[in-house]
């Protein structure tokens, strides 16, 4: 057992519609295995949570003004752990945010402690050839967290080879292949479904896309492929559920008028965490049509853990989790046409589709299940800690 810091945007609970929250939770599971989580944020959301007595918050300041914000917030995490570096045995740093990584990097300079990092995708501030003056310092100052951790964690071998185009020199030895998990006791297909979209569908078959809707994401790759779709089915919908940028949102949404799908293609907005899984429930099929830059995507796993076949793309980790033909299908990214083929595919046989959400369940028990997950975290951050 070892005593941890790790770091999370914002403290709150599974009623706000962010990943922090989603986060929070592993933290949560994680406590259940080490000896002290020390868990350091500059943004206290919701303080009614159910803390464990070996699980500690710890506040910094932050100064938000523009600016300057990012810069100071990088330096309050970067020695956070050198001013404690006595107390604590390992850093575990879930995602690759510049405070977290100055955190690893100084931590290491300053005080030699031991770090694990999770690159949880491979779309790391922006293409590896971009010359943005952000984007570049950014990946030095990933470069540098990555010579400086012990261990990098990535949820699947196929992700090895777009991290390297941003750190050639990588040492290789370092790496740690442990999965991305979910919850499969809140995600299950049994429990409350969502009266929202039960509301919307009115009997109709309906597609469901979870995430970030933006041009990574596939979105309008999808919203393509249901217009193919649609002129094949003409009892089925499409709901999207995500915050995305105004902008391209706004843009998506026009163009679904224009088309005449307004009836049909639903864009759901931010939806909270404890809501998620009724959307699931309330579903027929999963829809995740990424072009790139993923680990394996968590609402992926979610949506098959409540028991709907999946339709994604052929990115990173994503088919060991979608295994083709077994519990939903695989495409190539941006292949509209065989994207819709497949979805027209589960959306015409009932029967297939509940085979295939069956399987999916089982995979995500198996392979999936965040409880396994961080039981391996657990003793790899205890692996390492124990040489300080």
């Amino acid at each position: 057992m070892v005593s941890v810091m790790t770091f999370i945007g914002r403290v709150e609970g599974l009623d706000a519609p962010t990943l922090h929250a989603q986060y929070f939770e592993e933290y949560l599971l994680l406590s259940r295995h080490v000896d002290h989580l020390k868990v350091v944020t500059d943004t206290v959301v919701s303080r009614r949570l159910d803390i464990p007595p070996n699980m500690e918050i710890v506040k910094l300041p932050a100064i938000r003004i523009p600016k300057i914000y990012g810069a100071t917030k990088i330096l309050f995490y970067g020695f956070k752990p050198v001013l404690e570096g006595d107390n604590i045995d390992v850093l575990y740093v879930r995602t690759f945010s510049p405070p977290e990584l100055s955190a690893i990097w100084f931590g290491r300079l300053f005080s030699d402690i031991p770090s694990v990092l999770v690159l949880p995708g491979t779309w790391l501030f922006g293409h590896p050839s971009s010359a943005k003056g952000k984007e570049r310092f950014y990946r030095w100052f990933l470069r540098r967290a990555l010579d400086s951790c012990e261990k990098v964690v990535l949820y699947s071998r196929h992700m090895l080879p777009e991290v390297l185009l941003y750190h050639p020199k990588l040492e290789v030895s370092k790496i740690v292949y442990i999965h991305n998990g979910v919850n499969i006791v809140r995600f299950s297909p049994d429990g409350e479904k969502s009266k929202r979209l039960i509301e919307l569908k009115r009997g109709r078959k309906c597609i469901l896309y979870v995430g970030r809707v933006n041009e990574k994401k596939g979105v309008e790759d999808l919203i393509k492929a249901f217009r193919i779709v649609s002129t094949r089915n003409s009892d089925c919908v499409l709901a999207i559920a995500g915050a995305g940028d105004a902008g391209y949102v706004g843009r998506l949404v026009e163009d679904v008028k224009e088309s005449g799908l307004d009836d049909r293609v639903f864009f759901l907005g931010p939806v909270p965490n404890s809501e998620i899984p009724m959307l699931y429930r309330s579903a027929d099929v999963l829809a995740y049509a990424s072009r790139g830059g993923e680990g394996i995507p968590r609402a992926l796993l979610e949506g098959m853990a409540c028991g709907l076949p999946a339709v994604a793309t052929k990115v990173a980790g994503i088919p060991e989790a979608v295994i083709d033909g077994f519990n939903g299908f695989i495409v190539e990214p941006s292949d509209i046409n065989a994207l819709a083929d497949r979805l027209s595919t589960l959306i015409a046989d009932d029967s297939l589709c509940r085979k295939m959400g069956f399987n999916a369940r089982r995979h995500i028990e198996k392979e999936f299940s965040l409880d396994v997950v961080v039981q391996r975290i657990a003793r790899l951050l205890e692996d390492v800690g124990r040489f300080k």
